[in-house]
């Protein structure tokens, strides 16, 4: 079943860029509602993080890493921007919990305006957005019911500890030279105990692996066994 967040029954707010005040810095971020959006029908919602140089747009225009095209309608996007990173491009450095908060702001929002499940929010995100949906799985397990890491790590972003479980399925390659496969590894870790699981893993099957790699060399999947009833931990090479 799902759970109904306090806005469901008012109209969507529109498809557009926001802005909103978090602790006196004016943050931004792009909303994406279903065209055939009902209130009265609580949505998946969906944050899609970009990657250190990139943008809400980016993610955005992109279709929010290929999800938006496979969600039929059933969910709320939403894409973020970074601020400056270290003084130059935008990312998610999350300096005293700032970019944590801009989300607490953001889901604060979207639970009074729009009709979300409260039990299916959801994040990913590549590079550093990978990192952000590593530092969102950490701090906000009960709010995330699961998150997508692509080429993340655990170090950069944050990672606090925690108990409570949140499913997983994690990207990395093993060539990455920009974010070393041990980060992303650690960010793996910490998930495969958080949600009980046994070390032992069982291959997934994965059609969209075949032909990934430029080198040809196998693209696999692996399922930890064990974990939590509902969060499984499985991560991809």
């Amino acid at each position: 079943g799902a759970t109904p967040s306090a806005g469901c029954g008012k109209a969507a707010p529109a498809s557009e860029r926001y802005s909103i005040d978090v602790d006196g810095t004016m943050r931004e971020y792009i909303l994406d509602v279903p065209s055939d959006y009902d209130p009265n029908q609580p949505h998946r919602l969906i944050f899609g993080w970009h990657p250190l140089g990139g943008s809400a747009q980016q993610v955005a225009g992109g279709g929010y890493y290929g999800l938006e095209g496979e969600s039929d309608g059933s969910a709320i996007f939403v894409a973020a921007e970074g601020l400056a990173f270290q003084g130059s491009s935008l990312g998610w450095g999350n300096t005293n919990g700032r970019d944590l908060a801009f989300l607490e702001a953001m889901l604060e929002r979207f639970r009074a305006e729009m009709c979300i499940d409260e039990d299916r929010i959801f994040s990913t995100g590549f590079s550093f957005g990978g990192m952000m949906s590593f530092a969102v799985g950490c701090a906000m397990g009960g709010v995330m019911r699961a998150i997508a890491p692509m080429a993340g790590n655990i170090q950069v972003s944050g990672c606090e500890d925690g108990d409570r479980p949140v499913a997983v399925m994690g990207f990395h390659g093993d060539d990455d030279s920009v974010v070393s496969i041990d980060g992303g590894r650690a960010g793996r870790d910490v998930f495969i105990e958080r949600n009980q699981c046994m070390d032992q893993t069982t291959p997934v099957e994965a059609s969209w692996c075949d032909g990934l790699n430029s080198s040809n060399e196998p693209c696999s999947c692996v399922s930890y066994q064990g974990c939590t009833e509902g969060y499984p931990v499985i991560w991809c090479e």
